[in-house]
């Protein structure tokens, strides 16, 4: 509204100062280089306009010109991202569907276009799972691992697969480390819980309890400081 209002006023004032110079006629000579102009004023304000008109319409090109480069690689990126979270809602909805064949073809997909999203290693994840290669799902884990971004995710899948092989061992190591990384992850901290009472070591036992509970009561304090209750 505000723009709509300026251009008003501007086209309002152009209009009054063409008028103004209508009634007030006069001639301009220009002497340049043995060349002799002789106009009038009217004439010589629309030349004007008219030249400046050309030089911002030139301007503008010559900026497009020169962004051009950064324009497209923006369009192509935009363009990649767009497929990729296509790919990567088709891909995990044929893994809920159970289509094996659909979610190996989306996963290629989304590692093709954008390997390093966090969404992607999850659906290459449990494509892998759903089409029974533990390999695959474990390599596609622990590059979950890795990345801050993604560790506890990652290391939630490893301690999955540890515990399907039956390997009890990595297992536990992979909830100690998700603990370590996160206290307040309950199925870390209830399998950290369970591995140290089988095997009899109570003392680590009630300190992952402890743990557990100074997490806990961290986080309902900062809940109630983000939403403090009314007296």
């Amino acid at each position: 509204m505000i723009r709509v209002v300026f251009f008003l006023i501007v086209v309002g004032a152009l209009s009054l100062a063409m008028a103004w110079i209508a009634d007030r006629p006069g001639d301009v000579l220009i002497t340049w280089q043995g060349l002799r102009i002789e106009t009038s004023v009217l004439v010589l304000g629309a030349a004007i306009l008219v030249l400046v008109a050309l030089l911002l319409a030139l301007w503008s090109l010559l900026r497009a010109v020169w962004r051009s480069p950064t324009l497209f690689a923006n369009l192509r990126r935009n363009r990649r991202g767009v497929r990729a979270y296509a790919a990567i809602s088709n891909g995990l909805v044929a893994v809920g569907s159970g289509d094996i064949a659909a979610a190996r073809r989306h996963a290629a997909e989304v590692n093709r276009i954008a390997p390093d999203e966090p969404l992607a290693l999850l659906l290459a994840a449990q494509a892998a799972q759903l089409s029974g290669d533990p390999h695959a799902a474990d390599r596609a884990f622990r590059n979950m691992a890795s990345r801050p971004n993604t560790k506890t995710l990652g290391l939630h899948g490893l301690y999955v697969e540890a515990r399907r092989r039956d390997d009890h061992t990595s297992a536990r190591a992979y909830a100690e480390e998700a603990v370590r990384t996160a206290p307040a992850l309950t199925w870390a901290g209830r399998a950290v819980l369970e591995f140290r009472c089988a095997t009899g070591d109570w003392a680590g036992a009630l300190a992952a309890v402890d743990r557990f509970v100074e997490s806990a009561l961290g986080a309902l304090e900062q809940l109630q400081r983000a939403l403090p209750i009314a007296a």
